[in-house]
């Protein structure tokens, strides 16, 4: 092997110099030494993993990419590992889930999660287009503008752009992300928008918005009732009449101070926040000196039944501002799919659903629990809640974005030199 030449007369080499070097001298130079000559076989082979990974896997499919945003196994799944899962169900059709190893995935070349659903080494993307050239169209979906620099790279056939939040929310908010954003809008083939207000911004840019909100996974979260118990949270709700709980991010949006004063109203109700505390605002809002507030820290996925299923009512106490209301919340068809009551303040993408109230200050908070906790098995309101739940299912999504996306007039510029123009076509 030449590699294997090159490395011994290096080695042979060092080795003649051992009388006039000290030990550590030697022994960086040879650390830095083996460190080049592996690194070219070290790609190559993760070159030849990746194409027999994907040998017979993409002849004739629709393959959807997503550009790394969240790693895949974040303990929390949010929209885009939901959508990966959900198109990846879709026939004849592969999902690359792309992902930079930030912190929670470990993949060397890939992993396969399904057998249409791979988890793919970002550091690959460049390889892709080569390997992907009999697929029947590939589909970039991306809701993070600094994406834009993987169109060029894996130049797809159409573009779906996600706008899923208010862009001041995003880490490195900035006059760039805001031209990147525009471009987006204006260039993506189909721009999909998770929030009413949100759609209204788009619609004065974009040619193709499609509102899109988000939604449960209803297999996974009808099955609560039966999931194991988390013990140190089934103990303390035994010492409460009712338990009310919220899971998700603990941040400026929460509102710490009618949670306070409901919790100082109603000692006989235990306050259950499951969740990370996003900003540090949770231990600055004085929440937890409350002896009937109980905070666990965030948990996987795969557990959070086991908080659900003790909730008599599910919350979602958030202030209102420009952010929540272009807010359309994960765990509100979770919490309609486990058939919990739920109770959230008057957020404009929660006033559509006919089996969740709302609130309007401390003294209707308080009302409106009461009402609810007693009415926890009304089998009007669990029909209800089963069916919003089923109607707003991360499948049901999916299809409606593909379906969105079919609909489109086929593009003239769509050949290897037309995708090179419209990656072009955004901003440096």
């Amino acid at each position: 092997m030449p590699e294997l030449s090159r490395i011994l007369r290096v080695l042979r080499r060092m080795a003649g110099h051992l009388l006039h070097l000290r030990f550590r001298a030697l022994h960086r130079e040879m650390s830095r030494a083996v460190s080049v000559l592996l690194a070219p076989l070290s790609a190559g082979r993760k070159r030849r993993a990746l194409r027999a990974a994907l040998a017979g896997r993409t002849s004739g499919k629709r393959v959807i990419l997503f550009p790394p945003t969240l790693d895949y196994h974040l303990p929390l799944y949010q929209r885009p590992q939901q959508l990966a899962r959900a198109y990846s169900r879709r026939p004849d059709t592969l999902v690359l889930y792309l992902t930079a190893n930030t912190r929670f995935d470990h993949v060397s070349v890939m992993e396969a999660l399904s057998p249409s659903l791979l988890l793919v080494n970002a550091s690959l993307a460049c390889e892709l287009p080569a390997l992907l050239q009999d697929a029947r169209q590939k589909v970039l979906s991306l809701s993070w503008t600094a994406n834009k620099r993987y169109l060029p790279l894996l130049r797809p056939d159409r573009v779906i752009y996600e706008y899923i939040d208010e862009l001041s929310i995003f880490d490195g908010y900035d006059e760039t992300m805001e031209r990147d954003h525009a471009a987006l809008l204006k260039r993506a083939d189909l721009t999909v928008c998770t929030a009413r207000a949100l759609y209204e911004k788009a619609r004065a840019l974009s040619p193709r918005v499609l509102l899109s909100p988000n939604a449960g996974d209803y297999p996974f979260f009808s099955a609560t009732a039966s999931a194991p118990d988390a013990p140190e949270a089934a103990a303390a709700s035994a010492r409460y009449r009712f338990t009310l709980g919220y899971y998700g991010a603990l941040a400026s949006w929460f509102d710490y101070p009618l949670l306070s004063a409901a919790a100082r109203a109603r000692p006989d109700w235990l306050f259950l926040l499951v969740g990370m505390d996003y900003d540090g605002t949770l231990k600055k809002s004085g929440l937890l000196k409350s002896p009937n507030v109980l905070w666990i820290p965030p948990q996987p996925y795969s557990r959070l039944p086991s908080y659900l299923k003790l909730f008599d009512l599910a919350l979602i106490p958030f202030v209102l501002n420009d952010v929540t209301r272009s807010t359309s919340p994960v765990k509100l068809f979770e919490y309609m799919a486990a058939q919990k009551p739920i109770l959230t303040s008057d957020m404009d993408e929660c006033r559509q659903y006919r089996s969740v109230a709302r609130y309007h200050g401390l003294s209707d908070f308080l009302a409106k629990a009461e009402e609810l906790l007693h009415r926890r098995r009304d089998p009007v309101l669990l029909e209800s809640l089963h069916s919003e739940a089923q109607a707003n299912t991360w499948d049901e999504r999916a299809a409606q974005i593909l379906s969105a996306l079919d609909a489109l007039p086929s593009r003239s510029d769509n050949t290897d030199s037309g995708r090179a123009v419209f990656a072009r076509s955004f901003p440096a």
